[in-house]
C-alpha cells in the first residue's frame, strides 16, 4: 500500500514538472519571438536609415509618418521633422498632385500590393526633381500603412526628353533638305528628258542638288558617330597627309553657294597624322557653323600654323560673336544655340561629334569670340612623338 501512494506520488510529481517545463518552454518561445522581432525591427530601421534613396512610410490620407535622411536631403530640407505630419502633397506640384491620387486609389482602394510611377516633387527651393516611386503595403497595429521608395531620375529623365526631342528635331532636319533634294531632281529629270540643253538654270539645279545632297551626309554622318560614340566604337584610320589634301575641296559647297568666300591663310603643306575622313569632317563642321550662326561674314578663314608639338587648324568668322554664357556649352551634346532663332538649325550633334573625334586624336578644341566681332573654333593634333 506504502509502495503505490508513493508510486502516485511520484506520478505528481511528475506532471507537475512537466506542466513547469511547458509554462519554461512557453516562455521561452514567447522571448525568442519578442527577440526575433526585436532583431528584425533594428534591421528594418538600419536599412531604412542606411538607405541612399528616399524612405517615407505614409498611411492611407497620404500623411508621411516617417522619413529617413536622404528623402530629408532630396528635398532639400534639413530635419527630418520638417517632413513629418505633412502630407505629400504638400511637396508635390498642383499638376501633379493627381499622381498621388492614383498612387492613393491602386493601393488603399484597389488594395494593388505594390505600385510605381514616375512623378515630380518640388524642393524647398522651389526647384524640381523628376522621381521614380515605388510603394508597397504593410500592416502595422491594426493599420495598413504604404512603405515608399524615391529614386531621383532627374538626370535620366532630362536625358530621356533630350532624345525625345532630338528625334523630332531629327526628322524635321532630314526631310526638309531630303523633300527639297526631290523637288530638285524632279525638276532636273524634266529639263532632260525634253532635250533641254544645258543652261544656267540646269547649273543651279544641279548645284542645289549637290548642295542638299551634302547636307544629308553631314546628317546622316553626325547620327552614325553620335552612335559609335556612346557604344565606344568610334575607331580612328589613322595615316599620314598635308593638310591641304584635305582642306581642298572639302568645303566647296560653301564656295558655290555665293554667300561666302573661303580664303586660306597659313602653312597648308603641314603634314599630320591622324583619320583624315574624321579630321574633314571637324574641318566641314566648322565651316558650316561660320555660314550658319555668322552670315553676315563673307569671309571665313582657315588657318594653319605650328605650335609647340602640334599642328593647330582654326576656322574664323566675323560673325556677331558668340555670348559668353553659351560658349560653355558649345559641345555639349544636343546643344543648340536658341538666342539664335532665325539661323538655329541642325541637330546639335557637330561640334559634340567633333570634340570627341579630337579628344580620341589625343588633341585639343575650343572657341574664342567677342560679340561684334567674330568666332575663332580651333583645334590642334599632337605630334606623333608626342602620342608616343
Amino acid at each position: 500500500m506504502d509502495d503505490i501512494q508513493s508510486l502516485q506520488h511520484t506520478i505528481q510529481q511528475l506532471r507537475l514538472e512537466i506542466e513547469h517545463l511547458k509554462s519554461e518552454e512557453h516562455r521561452a518561445a514567447i522571448l525568442s519571438t519578442d527577440q526575433r522581432y526585436q532583431e528584425s525591427q533594428v534591421r528594418f530601421r538600419t536599412v531604412f536609415e542606411a538607405s541612399r534613396l528616399g524612405n517615407k512610410i505614409i498611411a492611407s490620407d497620404l500623411k508621411i509618418l516617417q522619413v529617413n535622411q536622404a528623402m530629408v536631403t532630396l528635398l532639400g530640407f534639413e530635419t527630418k521633422e520638417e517632413l513629418i505630419g505633412a502630407v505629400i502633397l504638400d511637396f508635390a506640384p498642383e499638376e501633379r498632385h493627381s499622381d498621388w491620387h492614383f498612387l492613393q486609389e491602386k493601393l488603399w482602394q484597389e488594395m494593388s500590393p505594390s505600385f510605381s510611377f514616375e512623378t515630380c516633387l518640388q524642393k524647398k527651393d522651389g526647384s524640381k526633381v523628376w522621381c521614380q516611386i515605388t510603394s508597397i503595403l504593410f500592416p502595422d497595429n491594426g493599420q495598413t500603412l504604404g512603405y515608399t521608395i524615391i529614386e531621383d531620375i532627374t538626370e535620366r529623365y532630362n536625358l530621356r526628353e533630350q532624345r525625345e526631342e532630338f528625334i523630332s528635331i531629327a526628322s524635321h532636319e532630314l526631310k526638309t533638305p531630303i523633300t527639297s533634294l526631290q523637288a530638285t531632281i524632279q525638276i532636273i529629270h524634266k529639263m532632260v528628258t525634253e532635250g533641254a540643253v544645258v543652261t544656267d538654270s540646269l547649273k543651279k539645279f544641279a548645284g542645289n542638288a549637290r548642295r542638299y545632297t551634302t547636307k544629308i551626309n553631314h546628317l546622316v554622318e553626325d547620327l552614325l558617330n553620335m552612335t559609335k560614340i556612346e557604344q565606344g566604337q568610334l575607331a580612328l584610320n589613322k595615316n599620314i597627309f598635308a593638310l591641304s589634301e584635305l582642306i581642298d575641296g572639302c568645303c566647296d559647297h560653301i564656295d558655290a553657294g555665293g554667300r561666302h568666300c573661303l580664303r586660306y591663310t597659313g602653312d597648308h603643306s603641314l603634314k599630320v597624322t591622324a583619320d583624315q575622313n574624321k579630321i574633314e569632317q571637324v574641318v566641314v563642321n566648322f565651316v558650316n557653323n561660320a555660314a550658319k550662326y555668322a552670315p553676315e561674314s563673307y569671309e571665313i578663314v582657315i588657318d594653319v600654323k605650328r605650335t609647340l608639338n602640334c599642328t593647330k587648324v582654326s576656322v574664323i568668322d566675323k560673325g556677331k560673336g558668340i555670348p559668353p554664357s553659351s560658349i560653355s556649352k558649345l559641345f555639349e551634346r544636343y546643344y543648340r544655340d536658341e538666342g539664335n532663332k532665325e539661323q538655329v538649325a541642325g541637330l546639335g550633334l557637330g561640334l559634340y561629334v567633333s570634340s570627341e573625334i579630337i579628344k580620341r586624336h589625343g588633341g585639343e578644341i575650343g572657341v574664342e569670340s567677342q560679340p561684334g566681332i567674330g568666332s575663332t573654333f580651333w583645334f590642334t593634333l599632337p605630334d606623333v612623338n608626342m602620342l608616343s
